[in-house]
């Protein structure tokens, strides 16, 4: 069976436009947010980053970690780490991560964390510390971390 489309000029519809939207964030600082060495169990840190939606829509951001070997550390010595690294992220009250270094993706779970137009910017405080029961074999390891926000609608 065949099917056949025809369009037909109205002249009553008119003046039709679609625009689209501009979903953006933009963070600050960009770098250099956390720096730490020498950290022993029990040792924590933290830095302090700024959201701010730029774009035209109120939108949602997710928050990931990218890490990686440092220095002279082996891939498996690292993931060792971030496997032991406890972090947690916040936005003044409200909890957004809490767990591994190495399980910081895509974080809070869907939808993320709405930040409207009206809010404009947040800042979102990111905590790491080496727990106090870590044993020798986390000694000596560097981990290299990018951490990545990335808005959505």
């Amino acid at each position: 069976m065949a099917f056949t489309f025809t369009a037909v000029a109205d002249p009553a519809v008119t003046d039709n436009s679609l625009d689209s939207a501009n979903v953006d964030i933009t963070v600050s600082p960009t770098s250099g947010v956390i720096s730490e060495s020498n950290m022993l169990p029990g040792d924590s840190t933290q830095g302090v980053v700024n959201v701010s939606n730029t774009g035209d829509v109120d939108c949602y951001y997710f928050i990931s970690a990218d890490w990686k070997a440092g220095g002279t550390t082996t891939a498996s010595k690292a993931a060792l780490l971030a496997n032991k690294l406890a972090v947690s992220v916040s936005s003044g009250a409200t909890s957004l991560y809490t767990g591994t270094l190495a399980n910081l993706i895509d974080k809070p779970d869907s939808p993320g964390r709405q930040l409207t137009l009206a809010t404009g910017n947040e800042d979102v405080t990111i905590s790491i510390s080496l727990p106090s029961t870590a044993g020798s074999i986390y000694q000596n390891i560097d981990v290299d971390v990018d951490f990545l926000f990335v808005a959505t609608q």
